[in-house]
């Protein structure tokens, strides 16, 4: 046989396999949603069972579809078992369903008389019509018996298709609108399912109470992300793994999430749950609780909340880096004996102010001007040496302050160090302060702590920072981003 024949048999042999694998793919319709696009309509339940004999009639199945986006119009299509006639839906297509709205349905179908015992699957799709591609899935398992009519018959035993469970009781509850309540000390057993779940709860906060969102158990397979909301849905608080549960024994391979904050206003506050690579199956639990303490004038510190983010700083090899015209926002004295040390690059003979304000943080019931209860702030200012003291400041001279403020005109470039402590080493979760350091423009003679903070800066801002997870050794990152200078030699 030439060569070209041969060719030719062998294209019309590829073309025939083709055929028919196309027509065995048609036995087995395939429905699934881009990637790009979102399903965010779904049937409630997933699937049903069904029992019925050869030429029943009318056998009705009820199925809720749950439009979890926009307003839309919905149509229905279903893929019936071969030789079956179609199916009948009431009410008729399509059908227009409201955002976070839901519409039920009937589904009427006959079992024709010759059909066999068995399992038969009927599969039920509710789709868009501005997206028809898109489509949820509600599955119809019918078990077809044959009735005996002596009793030495035994009836084939029903093996039904295990119906697809995405619920945890709580959904749904994917949106703010939707959110369910939590209540303190009752945990809930929550499920991330399907993939891209979201789960929102609420509670109502108390102001100045302590409460802690903790997750103590989370299924293998997930990483969860736990956001704290305001009723605007401003972000609070923000965390996905929290490794210091057991401060003796910190733990970096816990990837369980947990906030820990102060409420500053009484109100609705909205918790979301997710996980971080948007990841969600039947088998994604977890459980959640809310913790909370007592708001009594000496509450227990928490030590999420009494860390600021530029812990650890309590040495001079600590240090911190603050560069010419910084502010370091929300630094906290805490626990009692807390120092905070910074370093900063100073040039011979220009001006360097450096000073405290607690301003910011004052409480709404002010008794002493602009005082903040509980504050008094000292800086000492070290040599490049971090040991010898060059000057001291405790209350700004001729201010109505507590706060504190040295200038400083070095003969030396260096890097100098500058230490802030509280009067008595009182220290709580509760003493804030902003940290500036200005360099003077040459005959500037307003560079000083301004009568008023600085503008632009947030009054009473919500503790704790958005991390709400403290910064240890040796993973240490500089709030400043600019590379530490050397250790001081004594």
């Amino acid at each position: 046989m030439k060569r070209s024949q041969r060719t030719q048999h062998l294209l019309v042999a590829a073309y025939a396999t083709l055929l028919v694998m196309l027509l065995a793919l048609r036995q087995f319709p395939v429905v699934a949603a881009p990637e790009t696009q979102v399903i965010d309509f779904v049937w409630a339940p997933t699937s049903v069972n069904v029992t019925g004999q050869p030429g029943q009639v009318s056998v009705a199945v009820n199925a809720t579809l749950q439009n979890q986006g926009a307003t839309d119009s919905f149509g229905i299509s279903a893929v019936m078992p071969t030789g079956w006639s179609p199916i009948t839906i009431s009410p008729g297509q399509p059908v227009p369903i409201a955002a976070n709205a839901s519409k039920n349905f009937t589904f009427f179908f006959n079992i024709p008389p010759a059909t066999a015992p068995g399992i038969y699957i009927i599969d039920v799709f509710g789709f868009r019509t501005s997206a028809p591609s898109v489509t949820a899935l509600f599955r119809i398992i019918v078990q077809v018996v044959q009735p005996s009519p002596t009793p030495t018959i035994t009836p084939v035993p029903p093996t039904p298709t295990p119906a697809f469970i995405c619920s945890d009781g709580f959904e749904p509850d994917n949106f703010p609108a939707q959110a369910r309540r939590i209540d303190v000390q009752i945990p809930q057993e929550h499920v991330i399912c399907p993939t891209g779940d979201e789960d929102w709860l609420y509670f109502g906060g108390v102001a100045g109470k302590v409460y802690t969102i903790d997750v103590p158990v989370m299924r293998p397979g997930i990483d969860l992300s736990l956001e704290l909301l305001d009723s605007q849905l401003n972000r609070i608080a923000f965390n996905d793994d929290f490794y210091n549960r057991d401060p003796a024994n910190p733990n970096p391979g816990d990837t369980r999430p947990r906030i820990t904050v102060r409420i500053p206003a009484d109100g609705s506050y909205y918790i979301r749950v997710r996980d971080t690579a948007g990841r969600g199956g039947t088998d994604y639990s977890y459980v959640i609780v809310l913790l909370d303490e007592s708001a009594g004038p000496t509450p227990v510190t928490v030590e999420s909340v009494c860390l600021d983010i530029f812990e650890p700083d309590g040495l001079p090899e600590q240090a911190r880096l603050i560069t010419s015209n910084e502010v370091q926002e929300n630094r906290r004295l805490c626990p009692s004996g807390d120092a905070d040390w910074v370093t900063f690059f100073a040039k011979s003979g220009k001006r360097y102010v450096i000073y405290t304000d607690t301003r910011r943080y004052r409480d709404s019931n002010s008794v002493n001007g602009d005082t903040q209860a509980g504050a008094d702030t000292v800086l000492v200012l070290a040599d490049r040496d971090g040991v010898s003291i060059l000057d001291i400041n405790d209350d700004i001279p001729g201010g109505n302050t507590f706060d504190s403020q040295i200038e400083f005109t070095p003969n030396v470039d260096g890097f100098y160090f500058v230490q802030v402590k509280n009067v008595g080493d009182i220290g709580n979760q509760f003493i804030r302060y902003d940290l500036v350091l200005l360099l003077c423009l040459p005959g500037q003679t307003d560079c000083k702590r301004p009568a008023s903070p600085l503008p632009g800066l947030p009054e009473n801002p919500v503790v704790p920072p958005p991390t709400s997870t403290p910064i240890r050794a040796p993973w240490v990152t500089d709030p400043t981003n600019t590379p530490l200078p050397p250790t001081p030699t004594p």
